[in-house]
């Protein structure tokens, strides 16, 4: 018999499939073992299924033998596999609208990985877009920041040299499985963000890089990042794709100014134009998004360690926006609450209910623990 965590790495690997329409299963039919055991008939009445997704679904689901494969492509690569039921499965990701049931990683997630921003632009990347990029996560990494981007040519390869070229950490989230690098020329790249953060993908792990994978793709970028920086992009760009996708999560949304006559500025200045944070130089990101430094207590060969940084807290519940302190009295100190009863109770739907909590756990005022559960800290 699988386990739940087996489940959602095979249930991973069935198209159309996701955390959305798994939830719906599971308010449907109550557990995930009665999921499995339920027909293709029972299954296609629950909201969003139909016939043939039903058996689809069937089909994979009583095939073991996928799963064998995956895992044992996954050991030959040395990649491995985070789910929901995970502990270190990403809380800023558990928190948007649509995460992903399992995510294939090299390298490795830590905890300071939760302070983070993602650097975001043109392919075709002018050599000032370039230097943006890579100062700007050079100047983060510095700061203890982690630098998430895409891999991509352009703008995305810069951020990740520069947190590289700090010491610092930076993750690549892929728009295809881990054995399809794409692109291709980026694998010493990819093999160097391995070893100081982690390159993971939602999709299985030879799954080729399709072009519907990259706006989908966009969404774990901008909700494993506290805000999103976007460098050089056209009117229709996916980077602009992701600070939408920031947007509907709650993230901040910064724009880099530049040449009025360029048509990677048009993107940016279209972003300004509707409210991101103008950014000049990274003290920009950290006023906005209320990072302070915090003292290193290590030091080397007697040079001191950059800063490390954290959200700065607020002193109390009391201070925090009306809200926040709505959500956060519906989620008791004693008995877990599910992110659907804290929506139900607190009368502040879905999205929003979802970044709140990620500013609350944030915060440190709440803790979230396995099956969207929250409970809230001692302290607060």
């Amino acid at each position: 018999m699988l386990t739940n965590r087996e489940r959602l790495i095979l249930l991973n690997l069935i198209p159309d499939i996701g955390s959305t329409r798994l939830r719906r299963l599971l308010d449907a039919l109550g557990t995930l073992d009665r999921v499995w055991a339920a027909d293709a008939q029972t299954l296609q009445r629950v909201e969003g299924m139909g016939p043939a997704l039903a058996q689809r679904f069937v089909a994979a689901r009583d095939n073991e033998q996928l799963l064998r494969s995956e895992v044992a492509r996954a050991a030959q690569l040395g990649v491995r596999f985070l789910t929901l039921e995970d502990a270190e499965y990403p809380a800023s990701l558990r928190a948007i609208h649509d995460p992903p049931l399992a995510l294939s990683l090299r390298g490795a997630l830590q905890a300071a990985d939760a302070v983070a921003v993602g650097i975001v632009g043109a392919r075709r990347a002018s050599a000032y877009g370039l230097a943006c990029a890579e100062r700007l996560a050079h100047d983060l990494a510095l700061r203890g920041i982690t630098v998430v981007s895409g891999l991509a040519r352009g703008i995305d390869a810069a951020a990740h040299r520069g947190a590289l070229r700090a010491g610092g950490r930076t993750v690549a989230v892929l728009g295809s499985g881990l054995a399809r690098l794409y692109p291709p020329e980026h694998g010493s790249l990819a093999a160097q963000i391995a070893q100081r953060g982690a390159v993971l993908s939602e999709y299985p792990i030879d799954a080729r890089p399709l072009p519907a994978h990259f706006p989908r793709r966009n969404r774990l970028i901008s909700g494993l990042s506290l805000g999103i920086i976007v460098v050089e992009a056209a009117q229709r760009s996916g980077a602009l794709i992701t600070a939408d996708c920031a947007l509907e999560q709650g993230r901040e949304v910064f724009a880099v100014p530049g040449p009025m006559t360029a048509v990677t500025s048009q993107g940016t200045h279209q972003l300004l134009k509707q409210g991101a944070r103008l950014v000049t130089c990274v003290e920009d990101v950290l006023e906005e998004l209320r990072l302070t430094p915090m003292p290193s207590a290590t030091q080397t060969a007697g040079q001191e360690q950059p800063p490390a940084l954290a959200p700065q807290p607020e002193h109390s519940p009391a201070q925090l926006p009306e809200p926040e302190r709505c959500v956060l009295a519906c989620v008791s100190a004693r008995e877990p609450q599910h992110i659907d009863a804290i929506a139900a109770h607190s009368g502040v739907g879905m999205p929003a209910v979802s970044s709140i909590l990620l500013q609350l756990e944030l915060k440190r005022l709440i803790q979230q623990l396995p099956g969207k559960q929250f409970v809230r800290c001692a302290s607060s």
